[in-house]
């Protein structure tokens, strides 16, 4: 989930090209519901969102039975420091900075999904 059309359409590229199945959602008003209803393994979520940010909405997906089984990473251009306690809030697995590098992007993807799977 992102709300920038161009950085939405490069992580779907980047994602569809490395063999996953990638649903892509540029608002987060709804999402909850439709992660509840269609259970995806991980969601990718850009923290600085308008009306709901990526935190908060994993906040409220951490505290739903039914949603709080999908694991969450963050995307997002802020410094770590800034993200440690929206970590904590929203028990992501991790973030992913925004990058240009795909390889960079993909290789942090997928030790995120590989260590949450250990984790499960």
């Amino acid at each position: 989930m992102d709300d920038d059309p161009v950085t939405l359409e490069v992580v779907r590229e980047r994602l569809q090209g490395a063999g996953w199945e990638v649903h892509v959602r540029t608002d987060a008003i709804g999402t909850s519901q439709w992660v509840a209803r269609e259970q995806p393994e991980f969601l990718l979520l850009d923290v600085m969102m308008p009306a709901l940010s990526g935190g908060e909405l994993g906040q409220l997906l951490k505290r739903s039975n039914t949603t709080n089984q999908t694991a969450v990473i963050l995307h997002s251009s802020l410094g770590s420091d800034a993200l440690g306690s929206v970590l904590e809030r929203t028990g992501a697995i991790g973030v992913i900075a925004k990058t240009h590098d795909r390889e960079k992007f993909l290789d942090e993807f997928e030790r995120l999904t590989q260590l949450s799977k250990r984790r499960a």
